[in-house]
């Protein structure tokens, strides 16, 4: 047991900030307390590594924040998701991070689930600096107010082999209906998910509002995917496995992202990313500041926002993942064949690009859409 000297000793660390939060409970467990009465007195101030951003894998890598690093000695935590319905769940069960970086289509439901606050952009040293025609992307101001800022961006489109389909070369004939080829079943891929799966498809079937079809248009989009099931490889979200596949001829063609051309590219492998004439799908994901951040760490937090948005870090996210980044200086950076491998284009063309494509906003239907998208990958 215990004696009454360690145990004023672990009192003593506390009240004068010699124990950190982290180290809280293991502390406890080391004198044998359960609980504590904590004397008053100052706070221990926040540390960097006391503010939790809540992100994908990949975005926690130094280069990525190493702006926020040098001015605090420290990286920030991080708590990784799997995809953003994960995400979601952990927060609604009680999960309170400072930072997320949610898709621009999952804001409006955030911001109603009450996770989100307020970003003045005055904090942020780098927002002069970011893209023109990403400063509105939809459903991200809310009620007047900024909910959301952009960070990076990309289309969800079509990477083929074009040795290997050599009918679709020409930009004129570009489509998403390579997805539907029958003469390529068994040889074709979509992403496993809500936003990538049944957008894509809601595109192809020509609705007038992807994001918020009809009944009629739900029923036709669901006749699609019904018909595409059986000449698709596989469902996947692991960009890895989708390149490896197109790599290696076993799939034709995959609905993708524009790290697949990088990718196979770099190894010599002859493949397109499209334009499909129906319109790619432009895809923004950013950064977002959370409602549960407490004053002591809400200037820490917005360093980590504008962190995200330097152009050192774009530089390296163009460079290394082959995906655009909300800053237009990175774009300066790279010669225009280095942008076109990775399905980008010059400055100067950037804010007609990404208007090129269709927008992912929320999914008005979504629990609908959900329940059809399972049914049709269940063989229902």
């Amino acid at each position: 047991m215990e004696s009454k000297r360690d145990i004023q000793r672990f009192i003593d660390d506390i009240k004068y900030g010699r124990v950190t939060r982290r180290d809280f409970k293991r502390a406890m467990a080391s004198v044998g307390l359960a609980t504590v009465m904590l004397p008053t007195g100052r706070a221990r101030a926040a540390s960097p590594s006391d503010l939790m951003m809540f992100t994908w894998a990949g975005y926690e890598v130094p280069d990525m924040h190493a702006e926020f690093t040098a001015k605090y000695g420290e990286s920030p935590s991080f708590s990784l998701w799997g995809d953003e319905e994960e995400a979601e769940a952990k927060m609604r069960a009680g999960f309170q991070p400072d930072t997320s970086m949610p898709c621009s289509y999952k804001v409006v439901k955030w911001n109603d689930l009450g996770f989100l606050k307020e970003i003045d952009t005055n904090r942020l040293s780098h927002w002069p600096e970011i893209i023109t025609s990403l400063h509105n992307v939809p459903d991200t101001i809310i009620d007047g107010k900024r909910m959301w800022i952009p960070g990076w961006w990309g289309l969800t489109s079509v990477t083929f082999r074009h040795d290997l389909a050599p009918e679709y070369v020409p930009v004129e004939n570009h489509t998403w209906g390579i997805l539907w080829d029958e003469k390529y079943s068994g040889q074709l891929s979509m992403i496993d998910s809500l936003i990538d799966g049944v957008m894509v498809a809601a595109i192809y079937s020509g609705a007038a509002n992807p994001f918020d079809m009809t009944e009629a248009e739900v029923t036709k989009c669901k006749d699609l995917m019904v018909q595409q099931r059986s000449l698709l490889r596989f469902y996947t979200n692991d960009n890895t496995g989708w390149q490896q596949a197109l790599a290696s001829g076993e799939l034709v063609a995959a609905a993708s992202w524009n790290d697949t051309i990088l990718n196979l590219s770099n190894q010599g492998v002859p493949a397109t990313f499209m334009q499909p004439k129906e319109g790619a799908m432009t895809w923004t994901c950013g950064l977002c500041l959370m409602s549960s951040v407490t004053p002591d760490k809400e200037q820490m937090a917005y360093d980590l926002l504008d962190a995200y948005l330097a152009k050192e870090t774009g530089y390296y996210w163009v460079k290394e993942m082959g995906m655009g980044h909300s800053n237009l200086g990175v774009f300066s950076e790279f010669s225009e064949e280095e942008l076109i491998q990775r399905g980008l284009t010059t400055p100067d063309k950037i804010d007609a690009y990404i208007a090129s494509g269709i927008f992912q906003a929320t999914i008005r239907n979504e629990p609908v859409l959900q329940a059809m998208y399972e049914e049709v990958k269940a063989g229902l």
